[in-house]
């Protein structure tokens, strides 16, 4: 068997022979981009059975490590993720919760990567693009995964071009789309801090000149202004009502104080009355007229008792309104937030991946035009890779090299520019 028929058997062979064990996948530290799923329960010893947590129990919606290493979480709120086992992610949750909540046993915790962060494969394979990382991939596997070695025709230069304009287009549109996450991140950090004003990023500041910067500028200083102010006039409309209440309390008040005291002469009166009637000095009529002024009076006073209790209970709803209309402006504004920066991290992988095409289609297909059998006898692999600093490194490689989340394998053939695998190791 040749070596290209080796290597072919080998590619395609490789997804088939993932070495995927139990020990890998437990050693997989994750970082952005991961998605996982988290399960909560506990037992509840009075029941005997064991109970989820329905908070989350979000169905098939996954949590995403976000651009910083966080991830957001139901209660427990933003939650350091990556370098961590999915073990180790598992034990921080339940401690959180644990103390969270209160509980004197530990909580159960499960969480589980139902998406990994990608990796890029480029250069002469058969399919370039971005790919779902697996613990324990291998340089070769990557090359099988992409579809093995490239077979390219004559007629695919003019496709490579028009790949190469259409990349282009998509970077340029998702080159759009991060400015505007950017101006909305900022406003809404300017809300959720109660700023005064926006703090646009310097990415944005020195981008101000081009009309896609400045437009999403204006639009977000102009959402800003419109959501203070409403804010502000649904709040004043609400203290405007208490202090209309306050002044009616006080008018009561000053009603119920001066029925007090004609009541309390009444009364006063009703005794020197109820005096002379005993000695015969005057009549009985006058005495039942004045019975009747003060059981009027007495009904007035609970009237009016009954108003101020009202007017009472009507301004404590409106404080409890106030606090509900605030808390659910900055409770929308928290959910935003966290999708605006959950679309920016996709957003900063298809623009990476678009910029990889890109060089795929313009640097290196006019090189995979027309390959000979030998070209393919021995070829070289280069990986790219960013170091903890986000320093891009590239580095020769073997084939049974191992790669990690987010490089960026190239695969060059024997017939690629000699200055291009100068200096490199080349796999048999």
């Amino acid at each position: 068997m040749s070596n290209l028929t080796s290597a072919i058997v080998l590619c395609l062979s490789a997804p088939l022979l993932w070495p995927y064990s139990a020990e890998a996948a437990e050693s997989y530290t994750l970082g952005p981009g991961d998605h996982i799923q988290v399960r909560v329960s506990d037992f509840r010893a009075g029941t005997g059975e064991a109970y989820q947590w329905t908070v989350y129990q979000t169905g098939s919606a996954d949590f995403v490590v976000g651009p910083d290493g966080r991830v957001s979480l139901p209660v427990l709120g933003n939650l350091d993720a990556a370098g961590k086992t999915t073990a180790e992610l598992e034990a921080a949750i339940a401690t959180n919760l644990q103390a969270k909540a209160g509980l004197t046993v530990r909580p159960d915790a499960s969480v589980q990567i139902v998406r990994y962060r990608t990796f890029y494969v480029i250069g002469s394979v058969d399919k370039p693009g971005e790919y779902e990382y697996k613990p324990g991939l291998t340089v070769l596997q990557a090359l099988g995964v992409a579809g093995g070695l490239q077979r390219v025709t004559s007629d695919q230069q003019l496709g490579f071009e028009k790949e190469a304009l259409a990349s282009r287009g998509d970077l340029r549109v998702l080159s759009a789309a991060k400015i505007s996450l950017l101006a909305r991140q900022a406003r809404l950090e300017a809300h959720v801090e109660d700023k005064p004003a926006i703090a646009f990023g310097a990415d944005l500041l020195a981008r101000s000149g081009e009309p896609d910067a400045a437009r999403a500028m204006k639009e977000e200083q102009l959402l800003f202004e419109a959501g203070r102010t409403s804010l502000a006039q649904q709040t004043n409309a609400l203290e405007q009502n208490k202090a209309y209440l306050r002044s009616e309390l006080v008018a009561l008040q000053q009603k119920s104080a001066t029925n007090e005291k004609a009541l309390a002469a009444m009364r006063k009166e009703q005794e020197l009355v109820g005096d002379l009637v005993t000695r015969g000095l005057t009549a009985a009529p006058r005495q039942l007229e004045l019975q009747q002024n003060a059981a009027q009076l007495e009904n007035n006073q609970t009237d009016i008792e009954v108003a101020i209790m009202r007017a009472n209970e009507d301004i404590a709803r409106l404080d409890r309104e106030i606090l509900d209309l605030r808390a659910k402006f900055r409770r929308d504004l928290l959910l935003e937030s966290a999708e605006v920066r959950n679309r920016l991290a996709e957003t900063d992988e298809k623009i990476r991946t678009a910029r990889a095409l890109i060089e795929q289609a313009e640097l290196r297909a006019p090189t995979l035009v027309l390959p000979k059998a030998a070209s393919y006898e021995k070829l070289t692999y280069v990986l790219s890779r960013r170091d903890k600093d986000g320093k891009s490194e590239t580095f020769p490689a073997d084939e049974g090299d191992l790669i990690q989340p987010g490089d960026v394998v190239r695969v060059i053939p024997a017939s690629a520019d000699v200055s291009t695998s100068r200096g490199l190791r080349v796999a048999n």
